[in-house]
Parts: structure tokens; C-alpha cells; sequence
């Protein structure tokens, strides 16, 4: 007999993102993506509110889970996210009540408005399906401005295993 197979993991959507160093707290809404001038664009979502980008990975599952916020206008959700360092924690929670956390490991700013095709497809790379699990967050940049894009990755924090509490050395 063949192997049954496994069933794919689906993880948990994103309801709520919370950065403590910038003092966010923010609910987490689903977004697609539109057609603007032939192109194909993602929404962001309006008044305080941060977008999932729904084709983007589920939490904690393999993949990459991409949200995204307005820095200048419509709530500014994003508007201090530049602030944030590598190193920082970031929160968040599942419709599964779970708290998902991830430790930013880098921060990238990428000039984006009046750049050639080749070099949007090259900063998208960004919000593109991985192989590992991570937390990518996106917005213009700098306040008021959309010249640029704001991306930081983040990886989950994983809890250090006490050997002496599962009966190791």
C-alpha cells in the first residue's frame, strides 16, 4: 500500500499585531491585490488597521507571512515602524488565541517610486513565499512619502530548552 500522506499544516491567521517599542496595538485584516495600471498592486488597509496579505503564509507554518500598513495617511499604523531594531519582539496573535513571537532580524529600506521594473520585481522578493518561517512587515518610507519601502524580517523566538527540566543533563 502507498503512504498515506500528510495532512498540509495551515496554521493560524493573524488577527491582532502588537510592537511594545513603538507602542502598536493594532487589529490585522485580510488584503488582496488590484490592478492599477496593468500592474498588479496590494491593498493596504484603511484607519489603524494592519493588512495580511491573504495569498501570504499563515502563522506558524513554513512560509512567509507578510503585513503591511499605511505610514503617512489613513490611520498612520505603520508610521513609526522605522523606529523598530533588529533584535526587538514582535507580537502576533492567531484566530487560534495564540501569541506568536518573532525576533527582528533586519530592516531594509529600498527606493521604490520611479524605479524601473527590474528594480520593484527585485524589492518584491521581499513579500515572496520561503522555505522558513517568518514575519515580514512592509510600508512607505520616510512619513510622507512613498519614495521608498520600509521591509523588516523577523524570525520566531524560540524559547531556550531548560535540559534539566525534560531530563537532560
Amino acid at each position: 500500500p502507498s503512504p498515506t500522506p500528510l495532512p498540509e499544516e495551515q496554521g493560524a491567521l493573524p488577527t491582532r499585531v502588537r510592537i511594545p517599542t513603538i507602542d502598536l496595538d493594532a487589529p490585522v485584516v485580510p488584503i488582496g491585490w488590484e490592478l492599477v495600471e496593468g500592474q498588479a498592486v496590494w491593498q493596504v488597509p484603511d484607519w489603524r488597521a494592519v493588512g495580511w496579505h491573504d495569498t501570504s503564509a499563515s502563522l506558524g507554518v513554513l512560509g512567509n507571512t507578510v503585513l503591511n500598513g499605511h505610514n503617512t495617511t489613513r490611520g498612520e499604523v505603520f508610521r513609526d515602524l522605522y523606529k523598530v531594531e533588529p533584535g526587538e519582539l514582535l507580537y502576533v496573535e492567531g484566530e487560534d488565541g495564540e501569541t506568536y513571537t518573532y525576533r527582528v532580524e533586519s530592516t531594509y529600506i529600498l527606493q521604490e517610486a520611479g524605479q524601473p521594473l527590474e528594480v520593484r520585481m527585485q524589492n518584491a522578493r521581499y513579500i515572496q513565499p520561503t522555505l522558513d518561517e517568518r514575519l515580514t512587515l512592509v510600508t512607505c518610507h520616510p512619513y510622507g512619502s512613498t519614495r521608498y519601502r520600509l521591509i523588516i524580517i523577523a524570525f520566531p523566538e524560540i524559547e531556550p530548552v531548560d535540559l534539566a527540566q525534560i531530563g537532560g543533563e
